[in-house]
């Protein structure tokens, strides 16, 4: 975990009387305020510490605070900075922001509450950065455990976490643009996982679509919907470490030892999930999501409401996506797969929630049921709208899988797909069918 630090800022200006009111202005604020009569003191002490903002002043004897702010980009990339400026120089405060990459100007005379404002946000953004290297460090690390695992695995993860890298340089922007980001990691890692079992397409993308959309008609809150929706990616992470020679079974073949060995990997995937801040109970969400409502299940034998609401409806979630997978255009599956279900209610499902499954998967055999199956075509991935169908499941050139058959296309999907594309294409085009039209 990234470890929790006072924040340290350096404000920098050779009048003393302006650097004593800005120090004024943090008295009571939990940030470290460092201050420097010069460009080259400045320079001293960002060597000597880790600065999250640096706010200079343009008109400075020797070295300006363009100049200055150049000089931090090179030795601290990562500190946030800003310039100050009177209204005359603004286009000294444009040359701060080009050549030192500033990330605002400020005028004087300032207005105090705006200025604590901005720099509060400029320390959030450097938290955000910070935790974002934080994370990318982390799935590196998890990688090189994967190697020693499985060799064939090792060029997948190399693949995967360039892709991760790529995303990840995006995560300089603002900080909806990070958590965004964050998100698409989570994502790749869950199909990262999938590549241990080939058989199940885009199983977790799935089993958390299903998650998601019956936690809504539940009315969860946003929070718990995440969280839902997080574990649900994540849920199979613990199969990592499993033999590929156990995977390759059916469950009825496994020796007892075979058979133990599987049944830790919730208890691992919480293990690897704790490691991340603030993932404590997406952790058990994964840790529990094989236990049944009769206390049957595994890993600590839970029974009933003693089972995280989460884990009970990826429990079910789960189910349907294994019976349904095999041909995920196939409306029978679905309703052969709620069938099974509803036979284990108060066994292994929980009653109160199958309702609002059977709606959500009603609702998907309704929509498949409405395609027209007839009429399948190639086209390039700039073509694609929403509303078309995969008909064929779609690989990289290098063979890594990026969608399921039988998925519903919207913008953030198609997005994803030319993205895809563009790093690593196929041979072929996208192939899919279109909405039916009402008569």
């Amino acid at each position: 975990m990234v470890e929790k630090k006072i924040p340290k800022i350096l404000f920098v200006d050779d009048e003393e009387n302006i650097l004593k009111s800005l120090k004024r202005l943090f008295i009571d604020e939990e940030i470290e305020v460092l201050t420097a009569n010069s460009g080259f003191n400045g320079l001293d002490i960002i060597k000597d510490n880790e600065i999250s903002v640096v706010i200079s002043d343009q008109k400075m004897p020797e070295m300006n605070g363009a100049e200055f702010l150049a000089r931090v980009k090179e030795i601290s990339p990562d500190s946030i900075r800003i310039i100050l400026t009177g209204y005359a120089d603004i286009n000294a405060a444009m040359d701060a922001i080009n050549k030192g990459g500033a990330f605002r100007y400020i005028t004087k005379p300032w207005n105090d509450a705006d200025l604590l404002l901005l720099i509060k946000d400029a320390i959030e953004k450097y938290r955000l950065i910070k935790e974002n290297k934080y994370l990318t460090e982390l799935t590196k690390k998890q990688n090189e455990e994967l190697k020693k695992w499985n060799t064939q695995l090792e060029i997948m993860v190399q693949e995967q976490t360039i892709d991760i890298q790529n995303q990840n340089k995006k995560l300089k922007e603002l900080n909806e643009q990070l958590k965004k980001n964050f998100r698409q990691s989570i994502e790749a890692f869950s199909s990262l996982i999938e590549m241990r079992d080939k058989s199940m397409s885009c199983h977790s993308k799935n089993v958390a679509s299903i998650s998601r959309e019956v936690a809504k008609e539940m009315a969860l809150s946003e929070d718990e919907i995440n969280r839902i929706t997080i574990a649900s990616l994540l849920h199979d992470i613990g199969k990592i470490g499993i033999p590929d020679s156990i995977l390759a079974k059916r469950e009825e073949e496994w020796n007892e030892y075979e058979r133990n060995e599987y049944r830790l990997h919730p208890v691992r995937g919480q293990v690897i999930i704790a490691q991340i801040e603030g993932f404590k109970e997406i952790g058990q969400i994964i840790r529990y999501h094989h236990e049944n409502i009769d206390g049957t299940g595994f890993p600590d034998h839970l029974k009933k409401d003693a089972i995280p609401l989460g884990s009970r409806i990826i429990s079910m979630a789960d189910a349907i996506d294994r019976s349904a997978n095999v041909n995920p255009l196939a409306k029978n599956n679905y309703q052969k797969a709620l069938n099974e279900i509803e036979l284990y209610l108060d066994k292994k499902y929980d009653r109160q929630i199958f309702p609002y499954l059977r709606y959500i998967i009603s609702r998907k055999i309704n929509e498949i049921s409405a395609q027209d199956f007839s009429n399948e075509i190639e086209i390039h991935p700039s073509k694609l709208v929403p509303g078309m169908v995969i008909s064929r499941e779609i690989r990289s050139g290098s063979g890594i899988l990026i969608l399921a058959q039988g998925v519903i296309l919207d913008k953030k999907i198609i997005n994803a797909i030319q993205r895809y594309y563009e790093i690593d294409p196929p041979k072929t085009g996208i192939f899919v069918i279109r909405e039916k039209k009402a008569a």
